[in-house]
Parts: C-alpha cells; structure tokens; sequence
C-alpha cells in the first residue's frame, strides 16, 4: 500500500507546485550485487555523478555507467560500504570505505578505461569523516576517531590527535556524538573545523577553540536519522558566509512555525551561525546555484527522512520567516544529497537515485491551469491602451496593461466567455474587431465596452457540414478575405454576405485547406495544408507556388504543408511547416531549412516571431527554439528549462508593441522579454564511453569501457571492418535533447547528424585511412568545445596489395613447375613401387611352398602306398592337387576371393595333419552379414600367417592345437578385419626357446609387413592396411593374435 500512497502523493505535490520542477531516475548499476545498501554520491569536476554501490564506484554518463572496483586492491577483506567520496584540484578522486581510504594513482582525466587506485595507511584500520583541500593542495582528512591527517601530492602522510578533542561513541543523542567535521579553509594555512556545535580553528597541527553554541540547542525531535550529511555535522547548526542568507554583519533571529532561531556572527571569521530547525540543511547560493536560489535559501530533510524539503527566508515587516515552498516525498530514507554547479539535485534513497531540476525563472505563464482548467489558446490583438486580446477555445480573454508583468502568472479577464474556438482578429477601429474562428461564425465586437454587435453565419452547403475558419484581413474597403478548411471566402461588410473566391490556380477552390493569410503592399500570401505556399503578385495577378516536385520552381520545396506565414526585418519570408521553420529570401532564389539537423528536436514548427535583437524564435508541438542567425545555432527550451508545456498551439504567437513576445499553448501561454538560454555548464564536453570492435592485432573481439579520450586509434582487418563507439557530453539531465555529429575524414568532408543517438555504428569502412571526428551540442545549442578524433586504418584485401599480386604471380608459376616435377616423380616412384612389389610376390612364391613341406608330403605319399593305406591317400593327393590349383590362381591374380584364401588354408592343414602326430583343428568364425563369396582380399595375406603358425606357435607334445579365423566388418573405418589366433606358445615362449634354425624364420611373415607399407602408400587412405600381432600373455591366456585389417 505504501508505493501507491508514495505515486499518489508525487503526482499530487507536482501539480499542486506547478510543474515547478522535473525528475528523473538513474538507472544503478548494481553490477550484480545487492542495490540494498546506502549509495553515496559525488560530482567530479566535468558535472557527472559518481556513486557508490557494493562492489565498488560508478562513473554515471546517464546513457552508460562504469565501474571501478577496489575488489583487486584488497581481495581479501574488499570494501562493502563507502562513506564518503571527494574530489581534489588535481581531479583525484577520494574514497573513504569501511576498510579504509583509497585515492586515484593519477587525475581522472588521464584515466583511460580504468581507475587505479592505491590505499592510504593500508593495514590500519580508521574511517575519515569528511576531507578538504588546503591552498597548497594538501589534503586534509578528518576521522571518526578525532584523529588528523594530512597527505600531500606525494601522499605522504602526517597524523596529529589532539588531545583537546575527544571521541565519543556513548552517547545516543545524535547530537552529543561530536564528530570532527571541516567546514572551510581560511587564508590558506587555517582550517575552520567544527565538533558538535564547538567551532575551532586548526592551525599548524594545533587546534584553538573560539566558538560554543551547545547551549543554544532548540531542535525539538531529530528529524533525520542517517549520520553525517557531507554539507555539515547536523546538531542543528549551519555555518554560512557572511551575507549568504541574512543581512551581512548581523546577529539577529527568525521564526519557523512560531518557534524563533538565533543567527549569530563571528566577524574574525566573517561567517554567520544560523540555528536550524531540522538536524540537517544544506545552504543555497545564488553564486553557485542562481537557478535554485529563486527557488530556496535552505534545503532539509523532513518527515523522518523521506522527505526533501526546499525553504525560502522572506523578510516581512523587517523580520525574518522561514517559509517551506516545495517538498518532495521518497519512499524510503534519503542517504545522501548532492548540487552540482548546473543546479540539478542529485538525491539517493535505498536503491534508486533521483535528479530534479527547478525551471529556470524567466518566462511568464499567462492562463495557465486557468479556474483549474486548460485553456488552449490561439490568436492575439493588442488593442490602443496596450492591453491585449487572447483568442481562445474558452473564450476571448482581455491581459490588462497594468498587470504586474514581474511576476511569475498573470490573470486576465474572460470578456467574451461565449466567443469560443476564436483563432484570428481584424481591428477595424479603435473600438471594434472581428473576429472568427472554428464555430462557423464571423463576429464584430466592442473591445472597450466588451459586447457583441454582429454574428454572421456562412450560408452552410452540406457539404461544408465541418467549415472552420483560420484567419482573417483587410481585403478591400468593403471586403475581408477568411481562410478556411474549404477554400477562400469574401465577406463584403455593406452587404453582409459570404461568397466563395475561387482566384487560387487550382481546378476546385472547397479542395483547399487555407491555413494562414499575409498581405504586404505588393503580395498575397496564401498558405495551404497540402497544396503548399500561394503568392499573388498584387499589381499583376499572377502566382507563384511553392511547393514540393513541383518542376517550375527554382527552389527545391520539401512540403507542401504551410502552417503560418511571418516577414523579418529584412524582408525575408519564414515559413511554419512540417519539416521545419523554411526561410526564403526576399528575391526568392536561396532556401534554408531550420530542422533537426540545427538542433530541433520536433520538426512541427507552428509559429514564428522574430525577437529586438534579430533571432528567430520557432514554437513547435514538442518545444521553444531560439535561431540565432548570425551564429547559424539553434537553442531549445522545454518544461525542464522554465516553459509551462512543451505543446504549442497553431497560429498562437505574437509580439507585443514593448517587444514582449508570446506563444500560446495547450494548457496557457508563454510570455517573455529576453531569454539568453538560462543557466549552462561552464563548458560543454565530449567524452567516449565504449568502443566495440575486432582488433587487427590483438586478433580478437574487444569490448572497452572507456573513461577518456587518450589518443585511441583502430586498426581493423579488411574482412572485419566495423567500428562501435559511444558517447555522451557533460550536460546530463536532457540527455535525449542533446545532439550528436561525425564526420569521418578521408570518406566524407560533412558534418552527418546523428540526432540524439549516443552510439554511432560504422559498417564496412572500405580500406584506407581515416580520422573518425565527434562533437556534441546540449539541449541550448551548444557545442562541446572539443571534439572526439581517432585513427582509424582498415587494412586492405591481402591479395590486391602489389608485393601479395608479385607473390602470387611467382607462387603460381612455382606451383605449375612443381606440379610437373611432382607428377613425373610420382610416376617414377609408383613403377618403383610396381617393381617391388613384383620383387615381393616373386619372394613370396618362393616361400609359399617350403622345401622342407614338399619332401614331407612325397614321403607321406610313400609311406601310404607301402602301407597300403590307398584310401586315406587319395583323399590327400586330392587336398594336396587342388593346393597346387589354387597356388597357381594366387600367383596370377593380386586379389582373391577370400573363400579361395580359406579353401587354401583348409588344404595346407589337411595336408600338414597327414603327417601324423597330434592334429590341428582349424576354424572359422564369420559374421552372418559378410558373404566370403563375394569379398576380394590381397593375395597370399592369410597365408604366411597360418603358415608361421603352424611352424613355430605348436611344440611336437601339445595335443589340443586349435587355429581360429574371425572374420569381421567395421563400418565406421570401412575395414575388413581378420583375426588369426592360436593356442600355442606365444611370442616370448617361442623367443625363450632360442630357435636360431634358419629354416624356420618367419621370413614369408617379414614380407608380409614390408608388402602391406607399400600397399598403403599406394593408396593412401585414413584407415588403410595394418596388421597387428599380440602375445595372449599379457591378457593371462596362452598364444597369439594377429590381426589383419583391408580397406574395402
């Protein structure tokens, strides 16, 4: 419930003070912690914010914010809580933190993306109450302890405790704590210092008191609980310059809400003492802040800290009353308040900082919230006494003369309540006018008796159901020309009659939309909706248009939309449109567009006047501008610089006889004399925030927070050639009317406006060198006094470089060269491979059948026939005959079916079990998917294996020999893998035994490797042949695996 109490009551108390002020809240930047704890606040010297969060400081730019942390200063015991923050002449800043003080290594100003910062007394442990700056530059630091310290450029440190000062923590009145607090240096080696309501004065390390005020406590609750507000010590005491508030040199006394204050003064010091009624104020000076001065002397604290307070000292009757004029509720206690020199109050409450600025003094409000009601207004006429008819759609008001025009509103009188939707006057004597507007009517009335003579109606056709009139003048003696949404009418005065004047050059005159009318001796001047600008030569009765496309003009028009028609002093012709305040030169041959690219934030211009001094002022639907026309410079005033409403009103503007100029509005009118543009910084200055970018050299993406200029430059690749950056100007409250422009030098030589846009996106820069140009203008018009400059280089397309053409040039004719070389020593080398590999089957048919194996067989033979055993031989000389079949088949071809190289196989140990002694069994395991039948394998590679197998895994005593062959597919290396294992000895059994016979070798299995490394450079695939072999001991079994793997 408490939040929407808290919209309630704002929205209430902005309207109840007028819009006399504007908020805003700042986005914090919590960084990912907590927002939960009290933000302090500092303004550096450029204007812009800095505040404390729980990880560190922010640099607020309002469109980005940075933060400095401590956190790698002190890793282990990091800052959570800062107190207080300061900045010194030399642009340091200063931190007081719960665990201690930190000052920047260097001036802000020479910090480019971060803050370095370095610890005083790093180990002790104290917290600094508030610091000042001596005339020496030496800082001086008071803590909670009543402890002083004094640092110098150097940061050297000298400690003094004076020992008539001393801590007190006990006490719970907040006013018996007596904390240490500076309050101002005087000539330059005296420091006025102030502990509770004690005044001292600290010289050369000894401190004098000259001052107590204890007694004269009067404060009757304690309004504001946080401790130590940075302007004073609270205790109800405020130390001011002589002058500030009351009359110089004077002890006297005022009263707020019946209670009386004393004011004390200590001539030595020329300062005044002023006993407050809240704990905590802060004083307003008109040196300082002129423009809050108007507003209030003092500024406090109320309402148990959710209220900031504003109050004005008035003297009535030569006596002194402080009067509240504004207050301002929060939703939770204030934590801290600061004013910076361009009058914006900077106020942090729980997890949010507000700004509010107060209207600048200066325009008038004429009719504004009128009997609590908006009064849009339209036309005026100022009448021979000086007072001045307002047309409007409530009625026809009379501004008297003798109205206090000093003041801030002035009221006029309804004289005509029933004469509304009135938008023009035709003084036609010194009593009477006529008048029209959008009721259909044309009205004669007496302006000094204030009555109505005449009503006249257009005799309507239904088709003119919606006729509005707009304007009004002297046609003839006996004639008036009326602009309407339909078309030109006359109306003849003897007569009393309308008649449609159809003398536009146009096919039908109801199709024409007249705005606005203007008569000079020799010219008519006719404005139009959407047909543009009409002019009447007078003496000869012809035309010329204005208007857009339109091909028999000089002048490129950019509208057709006319809103009003105003003459300057040299005679030039200023036009209202939709694109901007259009000037004409008397001759009609030069054109000049005042738009957004001048500055003007809303392109509806819908009045124009020209002040004494020569500058033309544009009211629009979105602002007031002022064109200075020798300076070519646009400034621009919104609610937040003074005006009552930033809507303006059609042909609502007029300047008075005295020079006093006028522009009415939705909701009243805006009245001045002479405005210069209010209060502005001191100097308006551009700084960068980011820069994102790929970096040539560094060959990565790069993202920088960026603090200051500091010369940057970017070197940028040809491929990725884009550049990021983003700005802001020290003028931080209308950042969205501040305007931004570049130029990028070496592609463009213009200024290219970038409106209000604070990041500025450069997409594929063509190669070259450039130098990217920025500047900036705030909401009055004016321009930083520096610019952004930065190289930028972006590589060229490698190969259009003349030495990478050269390069190329020689590298093709390199590569043509080496690629005939390589193709004849390809060649050369796959017949070298050819030879081998016939060199290596012409070995390997010589190993296929050892000699010891056939005289084996032969003796086999013979034994059978002798013994008689004709049986069990035919059965052999059959395995032994398709053996010789198959060895031939082999022999011829490089590949064989894989169910020839098993049949082989099956033969050889059919053969080799015919011997007698104990028998080899022979299997196969192959999976259901692979057909033996249809798979060609290199010849001759199971062979050698088996073979060796059978030579030199088997002793003559095993009984159970078994040789097993699996047969398998790999899908993703697209191999076939065949595994031979046996249960023999194994590799290092057959090692151990020693065999050193040199007919045993397993030369055929030597061949075998050395044939299956040349077949892989022949073909060279990721997953080509391999063979492995694997003694089963290691896996705790006995013999060996070999396993052969062949690309399919």
């Amino acid at each position: 419930m408490k939040l929407p109490f808290f919209i309630y009551y704002l929205i209430f108390s902005t309207l109840f003070y007028g819009q006399e002020y504007t908020i805003r809240d700042i986005s914090i930047n919590t960084n990912g912690e907590t927002p939960k704890i009290r933000n302090k606040m500092g303004i550096d010297h450029h204007g812009f914010l800095w505040y404390s969060t729980n990880n560190g400081l922010i640099k607020d730019f309002e469109t980005h914010a940075i933060l400095s942390s401590f956190l790698e200063k002190n890793k282990k015991n990091p800052p959570k809580i800062i107190h207080v923050i300061f900045f010194d002449s030399w642009s340091r800043v200063w931190v007081c933190t719960d665990t201690g003080v930190f000052v920047s290594n260097e001036s802000l100003d020479k910090s480019f993306d971060k803050i370095n910062f370095k610890q005083l007394l790093k180990g002790e442990e104290f917290s600094v109450n508030n610091f000042i700056e001596d005339c020496n530059g030496n800082v001086w630091m008071a803590t909670v302890d009543n402890q002083i310290l004094k640092a110098d450029r150097s940061f050297s440190i000298e400690k003094y405790q004076i020992p008539e000062i001393a801590p007190k923590y006990i006490d719970t009145a907040y006013f018996m704590r007596n904390f240490l607090i500076f309050e101002s240096v005087i000539d330059c080696n005296k420091i006025l210092s102030r502990q509770g309501r004690k005044l001292f004065i600290l010289e050369n390390g000894k401190i004098n008191l000259i001052a107590d005020f204890t007694a004269t406590i009067n404060y009757k609750k304690q309004e504001y609980f946080n401790p130590e507000w940075e302007f004073n010590g609270g205790d109800g005491l405020l130390i001011t310059n002589d002058g500030a508030i009351f009359p110089k040199s004077k002890e006297t006394h005022y009263t707020y809400k019946g209670d009386v204050y004393g004011v004390n003064f200590i001539k030595d010091l020329d300062i005044q003492i002023i006993n407050l009624p809240l704990q905590e104020m802060i004083t307003i000076t008109k040196d300082k802040n002129p423009i809050l001065k108007s507003y209030a002397d003092l500024i406090g604290i109320d309402d148990f800290g959710k209220k900031l307070c504003f109050y004005k000292m008035e003297e009535i009757n030569k006596s002194f009353h402080l009067k509240k004029t504004h207050e301002i509720p929060f939703s939770y206690a204030i934590d801290d308040v600061v004013i910076d020199k361009n009058d914006i109050i900077y106020v942090s409450s729980y997890n949010r900082i507000s700004k509010i600025r107060f209207r600048k003094s200066g325009f008038h409000k004429i009719l504004y919230n009128f009997k609590k009601r908006n009064v849009s207004t339209r036309g005026f006429l100022e009448l021979p006494n000086e007072d001045i008819l307002i047309a409007s759609y409530s009625g026809i008001f009379k501004l008297s003369n003798n109205n206090n025009n000093n003041g801030d509103v002035d009221v006029p009188k309804n004289v005509f309540p029933s004469l509304n939707y009135i938008r023009s006057f035709l003084k036609t004597s010194d009593s009477t006018t006529w008048c029209i507007g959008e009721n259909k009517k044309l009205t004669k009335i007496n302006f000094l008796e204030d009555k109505i003579l005449e009503h006249h109606v257009f005799d309507t056709h239904w088709k003119l159901g919606n006729l509005q009139y707009y304007d009004i003048l002297k046609h003839t003696d006996s004639t008036f020309l009326i602009a309407s949404n339909f078309g030109l009418q006359e109306f003849n005065t003897k007569q009393k009659k309308f008649k449609e004047l159809s003398i536009l050059p146009v096919n039908n005159n109801q199709e024409v939309f007249v705005r606005d009318l203007h008569k000079t001796e020799d010219k008519l001047y006719i404005s139009t909706d959407r047909n543009g600008l009409f002019i009447k030569d007078l003496k000869t009765g012809t035309f010329l248009t204005l208007k857009k496309d339109d091909g028999n003009s000089t002048l490129d028009f950019p509208t057709n939309k006319v809103y009003m028609i105003f003459l300057d002093q040299q005679e030039n012709l200023w036009l209202a449109t939709d694109v901007g305040a259009i000037c004409v030169d008397k001759d009609f041959k030069k054109m000049l567009t005042i738009d957004r690219t001048f500055g003007l934030t809303n392109s509806n211009v819908v009045g124009i006047l020209e002040d004494a001094s020569g500058n033309m002022w544009f009211s629009t639907y979105g602002g007031l501008f002022k064109y200075d026309k020798k300076t070519n410079k646009v400034v621009s005033f919104f609610v937040e610089d003074g005006l009552t409403f930033n809507d303006f009103n059609q042909s609502s503007y007029f300047r008075s006889s005295k020079n006093k100029m006028y522009f009415g509005g939705i909701n009243g009118i805006i009245a001045f004399d002479s405005i210069n543009g209010g209060s502005v910084p001191e100097e308006i200055k551009i700084f960068p925030t980011k820069f994102e970018y790929y970096d040539h050299d560094k060959e990565k993406e790069v993202r920088i927070d960026v603090l200051n200029e500091a010369g940057y430059s970017f070197n940028l690749p040809y491929n990725r050639n884009s550049l990021s950056i983003s700005y802001t100007i020290n003028d931080c409250f209308n950042t969205e009317n501040n305007r931004y422009l570049y130029r990028l030098d070496g592609f463009t030589d213009d200024w290219i406006n970038l409106g209000n846009q604070t990041t500025l996106k450069l997409l594929s820069i063509p190669p070259g060198n450039y130098v990217l140009r920025v500047k900036g203008l705030n909401s009055a018009g004016l321009e930083s006094f520096n610019e952004l400059l930065y190289k930028v280089h972006v590589s060229k397309v490698f190969y259009k470089r003349p030495w990478v053409q050269a390069i190329v040039v020689l590298l093709f004719l390199g590569l043509f060269s080496y690629g005939i070389l390589n193709r004849t020593l390809k060649q050369r080398k796959k017949y070298r491979l050819h030879l081998a590999m016939v060199e290596l089957e012409r070995k390997s048919l010589r190993t296929q059948m050892h000699p010891h194996f056939m005289f084996n067989m032969l003796n086999m033979v013979r034994r059978k026939v002798r013994d008689k055993k004709l049986s069990e031989l035919e059965n052999h000389i059959s395995a032994f005959s398709s053996l010789m079949r198959l060895t031939l088949d082999i022999t011829r071809n490089d590949n064989i079916l894989l169910s020839k190289e098993i049949q082989y196989i099956k033969n050889y140990i059919i053969l080799i079990n015919a011997e007698g002694g104990n028998k080899i069994v022979f299997a196969i395991q192959c999976e259901p998917k692979i057909n033996i039948n249809k798979i060609f394998i290199p010849s001759m590679i199971l062979q050698p294996i088996i073979e060796n197998c059978i030579l030199h895994a088997f002793p003559i005593e095993q009984k159970d020999k078994l040789i097993i062959l699996k047969i398998e597919k790999s899908i993703r290396t697209k191999q076939l893998i065949l595994t031979i294992k046996d249960n023999g000895l194994g590799i290092s059994n057959i090692e151990n035994r020693g065999e050193t016979n040199q007919e045993h070798q397993p030369y055929a299995t030597q061949i075998l490797y050395e044939r299956l490394k040349l077949m892989n450079q022949t073909t060279k695939r990721k997953f080509g042949y391999e063979i492995i072999t694997e003694d089963l001991k290691n896996e705790g079994k006995r013999g060996t695996r070999v396993t052969i793997k062949i690309p399919y």
